[in-house]
């Protein structure tokens, strides 16, 4: 296998010292394979050819999905500009080589139906609570695993109406978004297997944690819900399904694109014109829009406890 050498190393660190740790190890990796595709592997990364990296492209075509090749290609991409920009090259070999691609248009094998929704939470019991608890706060708000991951006690609200929320995203994404009542529950009862108090206080302690008492990552959560959906049947959908089905029910059950817009964070309501395909075949707010409907027996849980 391929390594960096030092000086490779020194500025790989300049080039990732804003990064987060699993983006920059994810970064890493994807670089390593690179060289280790070039002719010769003791070659200089800043003498790459654009020919090379056109084989490279074609290698990983063979080897990842088409989405995967588009963010390591974009990986490469962002690598060899901050090179440029630094003066190490005069030219991103990448420019030369086209761009992997993935349409953004959102087709019935994106998102679950209602009734696929049900018997992922008809699993639900067999397993510990804080996956229950994941798995339910993916489906009901939508959310980018990183918010998810990053999720903190003190971002969670109560209102004098009894009403719940959470501040999830940062930077243009940062925003506060209501929670289904039985997410709340299954939050409220994973805290007391905690052994922490009824009363939450506002501590930068993180909601999800990993067994070692640590946070959990983006790839923990692909695990957990990888298992729980092998578990429902649906080994078809991933982690990002859940997102673009709550974007679709929400936008069928008649929310309106600014308001799914602004909880999920998109920078534009035209997002929503990616899902036009599947709303035509889906059962089909933002969070109360699923809260009211009759469809998704959670909801029977909110009645029950009234």
């Amino acid at each position: 296998m391929a390594s960096l050498s030092n000086y490779e190393n020194e500025i790989f660190k300049e080039f990732s010292k804003n990064l987060k740790p699993y983006t920059k190890n994810d970064y890493l990796s994807k670089i390593i394979l690179f060289k280790s595709i070039l002719e010769n592997e003791n070659k200089d990364l800043f003498i790459a050819t654009k020919e090379e990296c056109k084989k490279f492209i074609d290698f990983i075509a063979t080897k990842y999905a088409k989405s995967t090749c588009e963010k390591i290609y974009s990986y490469l991409h962002s690598f060899y500009n901050f090179l440029k920009k630094e003066g190490y090259i005069d030219t991103n070999p990448f420019n030369y080589v086209k761009k992997p691609s993935v349409s953004r248009i959102k087709t019935k094998d994106d998102v679950l139906s209602f009734e696929e929704v049900n018997r992922l939470i008809s699993i639900l019991p067999k397993l510990n609570i804080r996956d229950r608890a994941i798995i339910v706060f993916l489906v009901t708000t939508g959310c980018l695993l990183s918010e998810l991951v990053d999720l903190k006690w003190k971002d969670l609200i109560v209102d004098e109406k009894n009403n719940y929320f959470c501040k999830i995203g940062n930077g243009k994404r940062n925003r506060v978004i209501k929670l289904h009542p039985y997410c709340w529950e299954l939050i409220m009862k994973y805290r007391d297997y905690l052994g922490l108090s009824e009363i939450i206080k506002p501590t930068n302690e993180f909601v999800f944690k990993s067994r070692t008492n640590e946070s959990i990552t983006d790839r923990n959560v692909r695990v957990i819900v990888k298992k729980a959906l092998k578990l429902a049947g649906l080994d078809n959908y991933s982690a990002k399904d859940f997102r673009h089905s709550f974007a679709t029910f929400c936008l069928r059950l008649g929310a309106i694109e600014e308001d799914v817009k602004n909880h999920l964070g998109w920078s534009d309501k035209y997002y929503a014109i990616r899902y036009k395909y599947v709303l035509n075949f889906v059962d089909s707010q933002v969070v109360d829009y699923i809260i009211n409907t009759d469809k998704l027996k959670m909801n029977e849980n909110i009645k029950n406890n009234k």
